[in-house]
């Protein structure tokens, strides 16, 4: 390999729309682990590609990567990874000199990007989106540079010169947002910066002020060897891409900027030594450039889920390409409205989230699982933004009418004004406690609950038209919740069908579902979820992993993307203390903590031990050649040995006796006739029902 030429990995991760996701929970806990050996790394998005450089720091780094990225394409994390070579283009970056600049802003800039996602995950409360960034982040770099208004002015014409898309002519409010983002103050005596909404950015912000200072030193030496802004105008676009901007959303950025300078006749300087009257943050939120592209990543999404099969009926998928989810969320970014995860909105004391916008995908299955007709009533349990009840009035038609309701005030209100915002005038919001329904408007034809729930309210069930149908993310044991829907069959509510789900549970009412997390490492880097219906040690668990460790293999296999589900289902059911979650912070992994823990319900305990299922490639092929992944077990505390057994014992009669069979549920009053046990068949009371769980 050329002295000028660095090692490239073309990374194609398993889902496009989750690349960001899965390189921030897996590709960056991996560079930051062989960060002593990586001088220098930094990332392009290249569709269907991310592109990763790097600088290695000796003839071993490449292999420690591409072991690294093997066993993520073994887990199914990454669908593959080829070899192949950066050439830096040092031309277009201003020369050899300016191109060591440049990597370094690379780097720092691909770091941060991850970082800050990541962040965006723990805190509540609006954040600056991608747009906003880009803008604030380059003005820094223009005005680093000693770039005037009108220089500045240039730079965004040519980004926007090289970004195709529509001709743009965006409102004033968006011409004004943009003018706070490029002259916010971000002296290091701001506000804004050191104890503002810029806090968590401050070095990011850092690193484009350096930027601009050393090329604009190169330049007055005379070491640069392409113009100051035709550089810097090259390095808004690389910015642009790292921050996975859509090319219309740059043309947009860009000519927006170039308008506010152009289209004013204030020349005043921007630097702050000059005397620009600076702006802080205050007011700029993350929906503030949203018009342009808020279609076009609708249609994206919807793409997504057609071709996933989630959205499967051709009214479904109207409802979901009409109803805009952005306007039901309006402090997330575009890009975050518009992604396949969880918008969260509400938090509690301790920063876990209570509400949310649910993912996408869960959305399109339920609504498919509901089977809305026009005219038809219908009653939503759970009113979150609006977003679902929005695509319910939607499916109902003029002629029908949707109920939702939320024991929040203030959840309430925002779902009155996503739905004022996007013009749906057939759904009422009501504020109350869901578990008691809402007997006004009796009866519904279609009754969904969009909270979690361990029994099922009486209400729900008396409030349903005949024929109707109730569809409830049920938490059947422990952490294992599925979405089932239910009918009146000959007098009993049996399901008519199911599929795996968690919802966000019930508060505050009769129908209560509180959780408990149990910390099982001093440094909270590994969390036990348990709920009412278990019993929990928690002081026995504490600092379990110090505890002796058992481990068994099962032989049950799964091909690499087939849903354990209904294994997870069965170790609820049949273990004694049921199955639960237990979420793993990507340093435990690194630090031997844990091992590769089985991401979904993963977790047996009772007293002071615990076990997980864990994964591993299996020795031997499908017969069509794929990749197999075996079911192990490992455990730690006094009894490890024999939990871990007991655990491994149910795997396998799952797999031995019931892998092939459907699974049924029914709703039972608590006083009915106790059923005959049989194999396959579980009974558990909770303080509404009995939920009978039959593999049939």
């Amino acid at each position: 390999m050329a002295a000028d030429e660095w090692p490239q990995r073309l990374i194609r991760f398993t889902d496009w729309s989750r690349a960001e996701a899965t390189a921030v929970e897996h590709l960056l806990p991996v560079l930051i682990a062989h960060e002593s050996e990586l001088a220098q790394w930094s990332f392009l998005r290249k569709f269907p590609w991310w592109r990763l450089r790097y600088r290695a720091a000796g003839p071993d780094t490449s292999k420690a990567l591409d072991a690294a990225l093997d066993e993520l394409v073994d887990a199914g994390v990454l669908a593959s990874w080829t070899r192949g070579i950066y050439e830096p283009e040092e031309t277009a970056f201003g020369g050899p000199a300016a191109m060591k600049i440049g990597h370094t802003l690379f780097h720092y800039d691909s770091r941060h990007l991850l970082e800050e996602a990541a962040r965006q995950r723990t805190v509540s409360g609006p954040q600056l989106g991608r747009r906003e960034l880009a803008v604030l982040l380059l003005s820094v770099a223009m005005r680093a540079a000693g770039l005037d208004w009108y220089e500045q002015g240039d730079v965004w014409a040519r980004i926007a010169a090289e970004r195709p898309g529509d001709e743009v002519c965006g409102p004033q409010r968006h011409r004004a947002a943009v003018h706070r983002l490029m002259t916010v103050d971000v002296s290091t005596t701001s506000r804004s910066v050191t104890q503002g909404r810029l806090a968590p950015l401050a070095e990011w912000i850092a690193t484009f002020e350096w930027f601009g200072q050393q090329l604009a030193d190169l330049n007055r030496q005379g070491r640069l060897e392409r113009g100051l802004r035709a550089v810097i105008a090259h390095h808004g676009i690389f910015h642009f891409n790292r921050l996975g901007l859509p090319a219309q959303d740059q043309r947009t950025l860009s000519t927006l900027a170039k308008e506010v300078v152009m289209g004013t006749s204030d020349n005043t300087a921007s630097t702050r030594a000059e005397g620009t009257a600076s702006t802080t943050v205050n007011g700029v939120n993350s929906d503030t450039i949203e018009a342009p592209s808020a279609d076009r990543l609708r249609a994206q999404l919807i793409d997504h889920l057609v071709e996933t099969g989630c959205v499967r009926t051709p009214r479904v998928e109207e409802a979901m390409r009409t109803v805009p989810r952005h306007l039901f969320v309006p402090n997330a970014p575009l890009e975050k409205a518009y992604g396949n995860t969880p918008v969260d909105t509400k938090f509690d004391g301790s920063g876990r989230s209570i509400s949310c916008a649910s993912q996408p995908d869960i959305v399109a299955m339920m609504l498919e699982q509901l089977d809305v007709q026009p005219g038809q009533k219908i009653l939503e349990l759970g009113a979150g933004t609006g977003f679902n009840a929005g695509l319910l009035g939607y499916l109902v038609g003029e002629t029908g009418h949707v109920t939702t309701i939320d024991v929040d005030e203030d959840i309430v209100d925002g779902a009155r004004g996503g739905l004022a915002a996007a013009g749906i005038h057939n759904v009422e919001v009501v504020l109350g406690d869901g578990a008691v329904g809402h007997a006004s408007n009796t009866p519904y034809d279609r009754i969904e609950a969009t909270v979690g729930a361990h029994g099922v309210p009486h209400a729900w069930l008396d409030q349903l038209a005949p024929g109707g149908r109730l569809l409830t993310p049920l938490r059947l044991r422990g952490s294992v919740s599925r979405s089932i829907a239910f009918e009146n069959q000959d007098g009993a509510w049996r399901s008519v069908g199911s599929q795996m789900n968690t919802f966000m549970p019930l508060r505050r009412g009769i129908a209560d579902d509180p959780r408990v997390f149990v910390p099982l490492d001093p440094d909270n880097t590994v969390t036990l979820v348990t709920n009412g219906d278990q019993k929990v040690d928690a002081d026995a668990l504490r600092d379990i992993f110090r505890q002796p460790r058992a481990e068994a293999w099962t032989d049950v296999t799964f091909r690499g993307p087939e849903s354990a589900e209904y294994l997870e289902l069965w170790l609820a059911c049949a273990m004694p203390n049921g199955l639960s979650r237990m979420p793993a912070k990507p340093e435990a992994i690194e630090k031997g903590l844990v091992t590769a823990p089985y991401p979904s319900s993963t977790a047996v305990f009772e007293g002071g031990t615990l076990t997980y299922l864990t994964r591993r490639p299996y020795a031997k092929k499908a017969p069509d050649g794929a990749t197999l992944y075996e079911f192990g077990v490992i455990g730690h505390g006094t009894d490890a040995e024999a939990l871990v057994g007991d655990v491994a014992d149910q795997i396998r009669t799952w797999d031995q006796h019931f892998r092939a069979l459907d699974v049924g549920f029914e709703i039972q009053p608590l006083d009915a006739t106790p059923l005959a046990p049989k194999p396959g068949r579980f009974t558990f009371d909770n303080p509404l029902n009995r939920i009978v769980i039959e593999w049939q």
